[in-house]
């Protein structure tokens, strides 16, 4: 196979029929857009899927709420915490997993690092990265909006009896790794 683009400068390789991204992590190469929940970002589209990212801040409190699809999350770097229906799960490097359209899903980072996720969608839509930068920039007028009528984004904005700090509190004192 022959590779098209060899530049360390595109942020796509490009084979016949194949597209790499040699590191998703890496924020001069990725575009995102920063929001409330964290930076997010477009990946790859292919034929009937699509992958974004969320790189999460320490500190992040993403109440549980649905999406029209389901998703495939996995966790690249950093831990965090899924919530639905009120439980709890921690998640860490490696970590995967799945909800279907409709589940409410909220996210926590009660770390002093940020949790890195990848979003692996199979309903694809017809966005391309720039309608997908778009968007993103217009959910964080309406998350800043939300904000404003007083939903909480970040953790330390919490009371302190409220279960997702008691959560991190049991995480924090176990010292899970």
């Amino acid at each position: 196979m022959e590779m098209v683009n060899k530049s360390p400068s595109l942020r796509i390789i490009r084979w016949a029929g194949i597209q790499i991204i040699e590191d998703i992590t890496d924020p001069d190469r990725n575009p995102g857009i920063e929001t409330l929940e964290g930076r997010i970002g477009p990946l790859l589209k292919a034929d009937g899927s699509q992958a974004h990212f969320i790189e999460m801040p320490p500190d992040l409190y993403c109440e549980e709420h649905t999406h029209a699809t389901e998703s495939l999350i996995f966790t690249v770097k950093g831990r965090w915490v899924l919530c639905s229906s009120g439980r709890r799960q921690l998640m860490k490097p490696g970590s995967l997993f799945w909800f279907k359209a409709g589940t409410p899903t909220g996210y926590e980072v009660p770390f002093s690092e940020s949790a890195f996720i990848l979003i692996f969608k199979g309903a694809r839509d017809d966005k391309d990265d720039e309608e997908f930068l778009e968007y993103l920039r217009t959910l964080q007028q309406r998350l800043e909006k939300s904000r404003a009528q007083g939903i909480p984004f970040k953790m330390s904005e919490l009371c302190q009896d409220h279960p997702t700090r008691v959560f991190a509190r049991s995480l924090l004192e176990k010292q899970i790794p």
